[in-house]
């Protein structure tokens, strides 16, 4: 069985990484752009990780492949139509 000191320590780190995670997915692209140029320089297996290497180079703005903006992927004005909404009354 587990100790309580033990238990409460896999619970901080399991948190710590979840706010890592979140930081990092939530975090600008500048951000992101920033730190992973950052920790390159200082390891040689970040430098040869391809991923790493995408993130270090990735431009902000038109073409960063967010879907915001109103560019193609979203529809324009004129194009929509209205969604009926039916409500049910429920006993």
């Amino acid at each position: 069985m587990m100790t309580d000191t033990l238990q409460a320590l896999l619970v901080y780190a399991l948190v710590a990484c979840c706010t890592v995670y979140a930081a990092w997915t939530l975090a600008p692209a500048g951000l992101k752009r920033l730190v992973a140029a950052g920790l390159m320089a200082r390891s040689r297996t970040l430098r040869s990780s391809r991923r790493w290497q995408a993130w270090a180079q990735q431009k902000g703005g038109c073409g960063s492949g967010c879907s915001g903006c109103g560019n193609a992927a979203m529809p324009s004005a004129g194009k929509t139509r209205p969604v009926k909404t039916r409500f049910v009354k429920r006993p």
